[in-house]
């Protein structure tokens, strides 16, 4: 029987250009991805484009594009820029793709509404909500900041009155608490972090905007669904990317992975509609991923245009100098930028040249001969490093990898051979390092 491992990809804003952060969190989780294929299994890990809420209408309109039609050329447009950046930097996402404004998206949509409304948990009431005058629309709860502010424009939210769309979820938080239990967070304390935010949740999800771009609610004049009420049905996009069938059912992913930024909003809403379609849980694991900061400290930011075009790491450091900097981070911690770690992974690429070139020279000369120390040395170290990464720890994987190659298998291990030649158990240890180098760092 095939082994899968279903990825719930991020699908990234399509809100201007792509910078270093998302290199570097992106990158985190595709070491997780390129082991597990390493490993046999077959990837769902979708290319994805968050395309159908506010951000990409207010990138269109600077660019004078305003109706809906014309905004959707743009963002595929703009989706073929990230495609082509992720494929640059090695990422190993599986052929499947989607956009939170596709056919299919606004089918899926339409589909986990008339659900809701017929369990009883979507609901049309006139009542007091969160509005962003800058922005001139109705917000969730999760959309605020500590000091009552709009996260997407910084602007103060007021409480206004009247009618709009709305998911119950105030009667039904032992539930949801439940299922944020029954997943496994790494790091754990980003679960304590939402869990805690929730005891102060005071209003049901709201789900109605007053936008003319994005997808319509059925029967409400120039209202359109909430942009997290479509992302919080990745599972089931990803899962339709694969079969292309519209359909609310899909099996429980193995992986999701995502800024810490938004857990109140993208993790806790993905949590609440897996829990209300399907009474299970969305996935089996999240990764929280740290954000990349200038080396000033900042966190780089689209909007704020506070970075450098991500090709110029690419081009002077390719993919491994990116995977080499970002892999030596643990999940969920923010990390300065750091060019001279990029510049690093050519040192190492060198020395597995010289190690190859080593070898190879033995075998041309016909010498031979085995070591059993040697290889059990690298068996115990192959089984570490597969501990380190399936617990997502794949800093300490590395480590483990890195300091057998430079302290054991160049320092001891070839020197050893030029005296008593052990060249079959150097190629096999040697063709062992190789499919971890390259699932770490695409050397």
């Amino acid at each position: 029987m095939e082994t899968r491992f279903l990825i719930d990809t991020p699908p990234p804003t399509i809100s201007g250009n792509l910078h270093i952060g998302h290199i570097f969190s992106y990158t985190q989780a595709d070491l997780i991805a390129s082991y597990h294929q390493m490993k046999g299994a077959a990837l769902l890990y979708p290319f994805c484009f968050d395309d159908n809420g506010l951000p990409t209408e207010k990138l269109a309109q600077g660019q004078g594009i305003y109706d809906q039609n014309g905004i959707i050329r743009f963002a595929i447009d703009t989706s073929e820029k990230y495609s082509k950046l992720f494929k640059d930097i090695g990422l190993c996402y599986s052929p499947d793709e989607y956009h939170t404004i596709s056919p299919m998206a606004q089918q899926m949509a339409n589909l986990s509404f008339e659900d809701l409304k017929k369990k009883g948990l979507a609901y049309k009431k006139e009542t007091e909500f969160w509005w962003c005058p800058k922005m001139e629309t109705s917000i969730s709860q999760s959309e605020l900041t500590e000091d009552g502010r709009y996260e997407r424009s910084g602007e103060k939210a007021i409480l206004k009155r009247g009618e709009g769309w709305f998911i119950n979820s105030m009667d039904h938080l032992p539930e949801i608490r439940r299922m944020i239990d029954k997943i496994e967070w790494k790091p754990e304390h980003f679960k304590g972090r939402l869990l805690s935010w929730m005891d102060g949740l005071q209003w049901d999800w709201s789900i109605s905007r007053e936008r003319k771009f994005g997808i319509p609610i059925p029967g409400e004049q120039g209202m359109m669904f909430d942009t997290w009420f479509t992302s919080s049905l990745t599972p089931q996009l990803a899962w339709a990317s694969r079969t292309g069938e519209a359909s609310l059912e899909c099996p429980i992913f193995d992986l999701r992975y995502q800024s810490h930024d938004i857990i109140r909003t993208w993790a806790l809403f993905t949590i609440i509609k897996s829990l209300y379609h399907n009474e299970q849980i969305p996935w089996k694991r999240i990764l929280i991923t740290g954000h990349a900061l200038s080396p000033t400290g900042d966190k780089y930011s689209k909007s704020k245009g506070n970075f450098t075009d991500p090709y110029h790491y690419i081009n002077a450091y390719g993919p491994s100098g990116i995977r080499f900097w970002s892999i030596q981070n643990a999940a969920g911690t923010d990390t300065l930028l750091d060019e001279d770690i990029m510049k690093t992974a050519k040192r190492l690429e060198i020395k597995l040249t010289n190690a190859k070139r080593f070898i190879d020279m033995q075998r041309d000369k016909g010498m031979s001969g085995r070591n059993e120390e040697m290889e059990k040395a690298w068996n115990e170290t192959a089984q570490a490093i597969d501990s380190h990464m399936e617990a997502m720890d794949w800093h300490k994987a590395f480590d483990a990898l890195n300091g057998f190659f430079w302290d054991l298998f160049c320092s001891k291990f070839i020197e050893q051979s030029k005296k008593e030649p052990a060249t079959d158990s150097l190629f096999i240890i040697m063709e062992g390092m190789k499919p971890y180098f390259w699932s770490m760092l695409r050397l």
